[in-house]
């Protein structure tokens, strides 16, 4: 189910790429080649096991663990965040702007923007980089004043 929803994620990020208004690329975890390894592993374990003949669940969980680990840890990595025309592409996924119930910037010690959707739970956290942080304030001022963003009133106003 995590590769299928993987996939369409990637898919989706494939049709909105052309429509970039300011992206920058994910930084890459440290134990990136870390997580390559262990789907490496997980492959040899599968081909290991199904030599053995062991019981088809067990290769099957290897091999859908090599795929997941060698697939789509790298796919992950190529999805830019950032701004796109009809929404923001965060650590989540993707935000369509009308979605959008409340958002703020968070300034310390890094620079993120976080956005609470509508209608469900859980936030959207999009790191900013410092040299983008005005871009993207103003980008999102201008989707604000033709409404296509439009966030919720804080309580009283505040």
């Amino acid at each position: 189910m995590l590769i299928a929803r993987g996939l369409a994620g990637y898919r989706l990020f494939l049709k909105v790429r052309p429509t970039a208004l300011l992206t920058w690329p994910v930084r890459r975890p440290a134990h990136f080649p870390f997580l390559l390894a262990l789907g490496a592993i997980a492959a040899a374990l599968a081909v290991i096991n199904s030599t053995m003949n062991r019981p088809f669940h067990h290769v099957y969980s290897q091999g859908v663990m090599a795929v997941y680990f060698t697939v789509m840890v790298p796919l992950s990595a190529r999805i830019q965040l950032g701004l796109y025309r009809d929404g923001v592409w965060a650590d989540a996924g993707f935000l369509p702007y009308e979605k959008i119930a409340r958002m703020a910037f968070r300034e310390v010690p890094e620079i993120v923007l976080i956005m609470v959707p509508r209608g469900r739970s859980g936030a959207f956290r999009l790191p900013v980089p410092s040299s983008e942080y005005g871009a993207v304030r103003k980008i999102l001022e201008d989707k604000i004043r033709a409404r296509v963003v439009n966030p919720e009133k804080a309580i009283l106003g505040l």
